[in-house]
């Protein structure tokens, strides 16, 4: 009885589907695919008495599908292939299948997330695996999951979120990192500002601490002790004026926050960073001009950290070589956060330690065609061990060129060439060598 029931039951409801009407769901493409060579040397040692050179091709492709129910909701999808051509082991790209055969499980998920507006609030609601940029990358720029809730009250727009870090253990709260972020942006004619407040608790991971993501050497604050309630802060602004020959900015982060030291002691995080840059466009000509700065630490032996610091998930690209560019890895065919080694300082996209100052020059010398070239002096904030016994500040002068040229439709190429005249501070050893990097990039954005 009970099973004819379920049976009439069942088929009402088919029936009642099938009478219903049917939304219909818009499906919206896009994309890119570049392919790239490049060559370097000296990049990861510094000594023209190794060999470190690096010689590759590298090829990527995302695809972006998108499902549209109405102008209220949407899913966003974005996927990602890496791979190093004639390589298929797993850290070329990210899991090859560029050999003789080619076969390999290299898709990743880049995005999915649920995208509508919030009855009643009139707000914008992003939930699942999405991407979002804070300051520039100065305090965070990359993909997460979690969810970010959006309101304009024009000329005001608040994003509030919450960035899921890690939860590698459900059971276990205590290494669980979670974000959290308060983000007020004005704009008004060739104005605009943001006020940004980002709070990671790390819990007892050593997350922010450089011995966490310095791969080479890393200064160890704590000889080796672990840490209990890790909070970070930061408060930054930015300050922008736009107009069509000038467009200028400054961004300013302070860190904030505490953590407690296993067996006694307890630290604060006190670095900072600002930033400064204009760009002024006179006929087919912008001369650009700007500089970063970022604090070192200037007392290793007392627990607190006076250099500039980092949530997990920070990326800021700036000059070719030591600042990852275009090109964006070293030698080894992976990202890299200190492709130098020198764990005094930091360089690549979480520069700490650092300061720089660049002016440069872009001609358009034609409609499809630009030539850039970029200076760069570069430096520590606090001296470094630059041979036994000795110390610098000095890292080098780099110097970037690029030629951009548009091919057909939306595919160009970019040729790349850099430079690093390498100072006593750039390796803590003896006669530092100089550094190349060579490259091209045929990008086509569908």
């Amino acid at each position: 009885m009970k099973k004819r029931l379920m049976l009439t039951v069942l088929g009402v409801l088919v029936g009642l589907a099938a009478s219903l009407p049917a939304h219909a769901v818009d499906f919206k493409y896009g994309g890119m695919y570049f392919a790239r060579w490049q060559s370097q040397d000296n990049l990861t040692d510094g000594n023209d008495d190794t060999d470190d050179n690096g010689n590759w091709f590298d090829q990527r492709l995302r695809m972006f599908f998108t499902f549209v129910g109405s102008e209220k909701l949407q899913l966003v999808t974005k996927w990602e292939a890496d791979t190093q051509w004639g390589r298929e082991s797993q850290g070329a790209g990210r899991h090859g299948g560029g050999d003789i055969g080619a076969d390999a499980t290299n898709l990743e998920m880049k995005n999915v997330y649920l995208e509508f507006m919030v009855p009643g609030l009139e707000a914008t609601a992003t939930l699942g695996v999405q991407g979002t940029d804070i300051l520039s990358g100065w305090i965070f720029s990359d993909d997460f999951s979690g969810a970010v809730i959006s309101k304009t009250f024009d000329p005001l727009n608040v994003r509030v979120g919450y960035i899921a870090g890690q939860n590698q253990n459900v059971t276990d709260v205590s290494e669980n990192i979670d974000d959290f972020f308060l983000e007020l942006s004005y704009a008004q004619g060739p104005f605009s500002a943001t006020l940004v407040g980002f709070y990671q608790s790390a819990n007892n991971n050593k997350t922010s601490l450089f011995e966490d993501y310095n791969y080479d050497q890393p200064v160890d604050w704590l000889n080796g002790r672990d840490v209990r309630g890790n909070d970070l802060i930061d408060l930054g602004v930015n300050l922008s004026y736009k107009t069509d020959w000038i467009s200028a900015y400054v961004n300013f982060v302070k860190n904030f926050g505490s953590y407690d030291i296993v067996g006694g002691g307890s630290g604060d995080y006190k670095g900072w960073m600002v930033e400064a840059r204009g760009d002024f466009t006179v006929s087919q000509f912008v001369l650009s001009a700007g500089g970063f700065y970022t604090t070192g630490d200037d007392d290793l032996d007392d627990n607190d950290v006076d250099a500039f610091v980092y949530p997990i998930g920070r990326s800021y690209y700036w000059s070719e070589i030591l600042g990852l560019g275009t090109l964006d890895v070293n030698s080894f065919g992976f990202d890299t956060y200190n492709s130098v080694g020198q764990g005094a300082y930091m360089p690549g996209d979480g520069p700490s330690n650092l300061w720089m100052l660049t002016a440069g020059l872009k001609w358009q010398a034609l409609e499809e065609t630009a030539l850039t070239f970029n200076y760069y002096y570069i430096a520590t904030a606090e001296k470094v061990e630059s041979a036994p016994g000795k110390k610098d500040d000095a890292i080098g002068h780099e110097i970037n060129f690029y030629l951009d040229q548009g091919i057909v439709d939306s595919l160009s190429l970019r040729f790349v060439a850099a430079y690093l005249f390498a100072d006593d501070a750039f390796k803590s050893i003896k006669g530092e060598d100089d550094v190349y990097e060579l490259g091209a990039v045929l990008e086509w954005d569908f």
